[in-house]
This record gives structure tokens, sequence and C-alpha cells, in this order.
């Protein structure tokens, strides 16, 4: 009796231990089937993440190059009509440069319609505000556009399409200005200037640059100084821009390279200037050497950038100072050009004189 006892206890115990152990392995997978579906669930839900920030970055890159189309439409147009007075050819000059710049890898067209041209003027806030028919133009604006209606069309993203959004349709604005500005040049007359006919290219050029401001509408003011061993005021800032022309085909060549010099003689010249209020203050100096006279050009810049004037340097030739002239350049908030030769140094000059008369002003 009491062995049958023992043995059904026995069997009894072994067979709750074993529905036990199964309950217990049957929790165990449980579990890990509910971990491995939220796993699961957290990657797909990462990896839609991922996924739609390519489209986050695409739409943010697509915005920056419309921008960039926009801006550079703006100011070619502003550009063209400075020099030719012609609503048209300001058109399609704009066109073709959005042509040229690629949004979201396609050419940006744009309609005659979304040019619309009028006058910008800075209004007590310190803002350009432009308004069309508001007298003599000096404005172009170009109202661009990568949506359905545009010729260019929307732009198609890649993960929004699964999640209902097909494509994405920025718009942006530019107003490019042609403005009123004084300029001093600042040109090199020492005894280098000599070799190789480089003053006569210095003529040249300076010839094509008048010639350019001449067909503006802009009033722009022109005036001269240069610089050898000693640095000379030749013209005052004037309308009259054969001046300049004139001043250059009589003007001596010899002597060492003050640099310095030069500057702080165009900067007399630009203290003459109108109010800054509307007309920008520009010096373009140009050199073809080495400074071995007077003190460092960086620290005249410095003089010149602290009451406003915008520097651009030129270096013509392979004697020049690169180094020291981008220095004058940048302390100068300006651009600096580099020509090797007297048909790059017209092209310079050429550039200079096309983009002088604009500003971005939205």
């Amino acid at each position: 009796m009491h062995s049958f006892f023992r043995k059904n206890l026995t069997g009894s115990a072994a067979s709750i231990a074993k529905r036990s152990g199964s309950s217990v392995r049957y929790q165990a997978r449980s579990r890990r089937g509910a971990m491995l579906i939220l796993i699961c669930v957290m990657i797909f839900a990462f990896l839609v993440t991922v996924a739609f920030s390519v489209d986050i970055a695409y739409m943010n890159l697509t915005k920056s190059e419309l921008r960039s189309a926009t801006d550079a439409a703006a100011k070619a147009a502003a550009e063209t009509l400075a020099r030719t007075q012609d609503l048209n050819a300001a058109i399609a000059r704009g066109q073709a440069i959005a042509l040229e710049n690629k949004v979201a890898n396609k050419p940006l067209e744009l309609r005659a319609s979304d040019f619309s041209f009028g006058k910008s003027e800075l209004a007590a806030s310190g803002k350009f505000e432009f308004r069309t028919n508001a007298g003599r133009i000096n404005s172009v604006r170009v109202n661009s556009e990568r949506t359905n209606t545009s010729l260019s069309g929307s732009v198609p993203l890649f993960v929004g399409r699964a999640l209902g959004v097909d494509s994405f349709q920025p718009r942006e604005t530019s107003t490019a200005t042609f403005i009123q500005r004084d300029i001093v040049l600042v040109v090199d007359r020492s005894g280098s200037m000599l070799d190789f006919n480089k003053f006569n290219d210095l003529r040249s050029a300076i010839a094509i640059f008048v010639q350019i401001l001449n067909d503006s509408p802009v009033e722009e003011r022109i005036g001269l100084a240069s610089y050898s061993t000693t640095e000379s005021e030749d013209v005052q800032l004037t309308e009259s821009l054969n001046l300049i022309t004139d001043a250059m085909d009589r003007m001596p060549v010899g002597g060492f390279t003050n640099i310095s010099g030069g500057i702080d003689a165009g900067g007399l010249v630009m203290s003459r200037a109108r109010s800054r209020d509307f007309v920008e203050r520009t010096m373009i100096v140009l050199t073809d050497g080495l400074q071995n006279r007077g003190r460092p050009a960086r620290n005249a810049a410095r003089t010149q950038a602290a009451l406003g004037i915008t520097i651009h340097s030129i270096t013509f030739g392979r004697d020049a100072d690169q180094s020291a002239m981008q220095d004058v350049a940048s302390i100068g908030g300006g651009r600096y050009f580099h020509a090797d030769n007297g048909a790059q140094l017209r092209e310079v000059f050429e550039e200079i004189a096309l983009t002088l008369s604009t500003i971005l002003t939205e």
C-alpha cells in the first residue's frame, strides 16, 4: 500500500514538473517571439525615418539650388538691363542664365512673365523696397518655381510618394538692383609696367572698362590714382569718363613700387565721393610687381576698408605679389583677380565693369 502511494505521488510530481517545464518553455518562446516582432517594427520605423530623411535633405538641396539659380537670373537680367536699357534683352539674358543652372538635376526654365521691372529704394527700415510703376527702373525681380504649373515641373520625391506626397514644389524670389557707385582706379606706373607692353595692355583694359560704364544708365563716377615710387591723384571723381582714358594716355611710367601709397592716394580721391546712403564706394587696385617702397599694402587696405570702401585687387604678370593682393581684397571685402597677359586683363576689367553696378536687394 505504502509502495502504491509513493509511486502515484512520485508520478504526479513528475507530471506536474513536466507540465511546469513546458509552460516555462512556452512563455520563454512567447517572450522571444514578442521581442522579435518589436525589433522588426523598430527596424522598419528606423528605415522609414532614414529614407524620409533622404527626401528632407533632397528638398533642402533643391531649395538651395533654386535660390542660387534665381539669384543668378536676376543679377544677369539686371546687368543686361543696365547695359542695354532693353527689357526684352534683359529677360532673354535672365532666361539663358537660368537654363545654365540645374535645379534637382534639371535646367531651370523661366517664362517672360516670371520677370518684373521696377524701382528699389532704401527705406527708413534699412531694407530695400521694390515697387513697380514707380518711375525710373533700376531693378529686376525674378519669381521662380518648380511646381506642377511651371515649365520645369515639380520635383519628384523618393520616399514621400509612399506616404501620399509625390512631389516638392519650391518657390523663390530674387531682386537685383543696379545702383549708383563711385569708383576709384589705382594703377601701377612703376618701371616694370614697361616690360612686355604691359602698360599699353592696361590702357586698353581700362578703355574697355570705361566704355562699358559709359553705356550703362547707372550714374557712376570714376576717379584715378596711380603710384610708382610716389603716388598721385590723377583724376578726381567725374561723370566725364573720357578724362580717365585721357589721363592714362598721358601717364608717365617709371620708378619703384609703392602700392600702399597708391591706395592712400585712391582714398583721398574717394574722400570726395557722394553720400553713402545709396552710392556704393569701390576701389580697384592693380599691380604687376612686389612692393618695395612704403608700408605694407595690407595696412593701407585696412584704413580704407574701415571707411566702408570695398576693395578689389588685380595682379598682372608672373612677378606680381599675388599673396599680398589676395589679402588686400580679403581685407576690403572685394574680389581678387589675376591676369597673365593683356587678353586676360581685358577680360578681368570687363567682368568687374559688368558686375559693379548690380547688387541683390531681395
